[in-house]
């Protein structure tokens, strides 16, 4: 029983999670690709659909696995609540025998020391006679000797007729109640493979959309006329990173500067990789590299957040170098100064500028070398906060 209860919470689980995952790709869909010009955007239309409606499907069948679980709460708590009553009833009417047991024994008892205290061998040889009429009278005076015993006897004896009759009906409404357990359990497996049938589904359209996203970048890369590595704006030494996002929005100014979009990131210049990971990251990526050329030799630049990581601890990286794949997520990215002593910090949080939300001195400094390589701003959302070292290069 308990085995099902948690098969039940855990389709309710996956269900919530894929309908989760499953919008998110639908907004997603809708966000990357708002025209309807390109030769493809039909087909994303009917993914999306698709989606909706599997998604729809599955929340339902959640709704009814909800459902069943109330239900099947309910004829548990009945059965085991008829089952104690049928022990307690049982365990009545083996009480109830046993008293008459006693009583009909007693009662001949009584009879017998009555005759015999009467001193009568007359009367002891008509009680234990035969002859009819000598048994009437030895039943008259049992009768009359025992007449209260009697009386009690009959009482015990409707007693457990009645609780016989409850036993009957109670055993009548267990059979109802392992009946009603049987059909839950028949709705659970049916549920079990609809909900495995629409996850399959779901994973499928969700196949379907990732594949058609990849066309669709292509499409538009071919339409902007984007090359291989992309058409870097070069400022001297250093090229704009975000060159070949797509749907590229920018954010506010913090530690650095946060966007949105989906699409390969590049690494600014000549560098050398330092860290790929930070559990402390959402996504757990925070890909850092010191530049080897140009003003900012030295110095470490850090790109975070929903991007897939494609270069290595210790790789020499170029201004062509596609160090991440950007992706659609909840978070978007965050790029900026990282701290070159691989603290896993940015220069904002170590040199304690950063509170939580407010702009920096630092973020502030690298959205300017944005801007200088072609690539939108961030926004500020204060005065940013602090100072940058004496030596620290501006753009």
């Amino acid at each position: 029983m308990i085995s099902i209860k948690r098969f039940v919470h855990k389709a309710l689980s996956t269900r919530k999670s894929l309908v989760a995952a499953i919008m998110m790709g639908i907004a997603g869909v809708m966000q990357l690709f708002p025209s309807p010009a390109l030769a493809s955007s039909q087909t994303i239309s009917s993914a999306r659909h698709q989606a909706t409606a599997a998604a729809a499907q599955l929340n339902s069948l959640g709704a009814q696995a909800a459902r069943l679980l109330e239900s099947y709460d309910k004829a548990q708590t009945t059965l085991s609540q008829v089952s104690q009553s049928i022990k307690d009833t049982q365990a009545r009417i083996s009480q109830t025998q046993g008293r008459i047991a006693y009583l009909k024994s007693s009662l001949t008892v009584a009879a017998i020391s009555n005759y015999m205290n009467d001193g009568s061998l007359t009367n002891l040889y008509l009680l234990l006679n035969e002859n009819p009429t000598e048994a009437t009278v030895r039943e008259e005076f049992v009768n009359t000797v025992t007449s209260s015993q009697s009386d009690l006897i009959a009482s015990h004896l409707a007693a457990l007729q009645s609780l016989h009759m409850q036993q009957s009906s109670l055993k009548r409404l267990q059979k109802q109640s392992i009946a009603a357990l049987a059909q839950m359990t028949a709705a659970k497996n049916a549920a079990l493979t609809a909900i495995v049938q629409e996850k399959s589904q779901l994973s499928s359209i969700d196949s379907s959309i990732a594949g058609l996203v990849a066309q669709e970048q292509a499409a538009q890369a071919n339409e902007a006329g984007f090359a291989t590595a992309g058409s870097p704006a070069i400022s001297g030494d250093y090229a704009n990173p975000l060159r070949s996002i797509y749907a590229l929005s920018p954010e506010r100014i913090d530690q650095g500067v946060d966007y949105r979009g989906y699409g390969p990131i590049y690494a600014i210049g000549n560098g050398v990789v330092l860290s790929v990971y930070n559990g402390g990251w959402p996504g757990g990526t925070f890909i850092t590299y010191r530049l080897t050329q140009g003003p900012a030799a030295g110095l470490a630049v850090y790109a975070a957040e929903d991007i897939k990581p494609l270069v290595q601890v210790g790789q020499t990286v170029n201004s062509a170098t596609i160090i991440g794949t950007v992706y659609e997520g909840f978070d978007g990215i965050e790029t900026g100064w990282a701290d070159p002593n691989q603290s896993g910090e940015t220069m904002a949080r170590r040199t304690g500028q950063f509170g939580g939300s407010n702009s920096t001195m630092f973020g502030f400094n690298f959205s300017q070398l944005l801007r200088s390589l072609g690539s939108p701003g961030g926004v500020l959302q204060n005065q940013p906060t602090g100072t940058l070292p004496p030596d620290w290069p501006t753009w």
